[in-house]
């Protein structure tokens, strides 16, 4: 009888971090985006897809930011992160403010 829980024990906590590390590198959560990079994006779709879509709408979490669009054709694009990741330090945000898109090409 100890001899089935000296090994039962120790495998049952073993599958326990198994699942523990595979829920938490699987598991998503949406990430917020500007509106000038749901923009970008929506074109880069309508490029790549040759969509014939002329409007799209922004996709909102729960908190009313924007994480993603839907263009009129059907795609749908929402951003999303790893549960356990870090948030970008404020060096890396500052770059999402500028577009490299031309505002004539809006």
């Amino acid at each position: 009888m100890i001899d089935i829980l000296l090994i039962s024990i120790p495998a049952v906590w073993v599958l326990f971090a198994s699942y523990l590390v595979w829920y938490l590198t699987s598991a998503k959560r949406h990430a917020t985006i500007t509106f000038d990079d749901a923009k970008a994006l929506w074109h880069i779709h309508k490029k790549n897809a040759k969509c014939a879509g002329h409007k799209w709408h922004p996709v909102s979490c729960k908190s009313g930011k924007i994480s993603g669009f839907e263009c009129y054709c059907g795609y749908k694009y929402t951003q999303k992160r790893p549960l356990i990741s870090n948030r970008p330090k404020n060096s890396q945000i500052d770059h999402r403010n500028q577009t490299t898109f031309s505002v004539a090409s809006y």
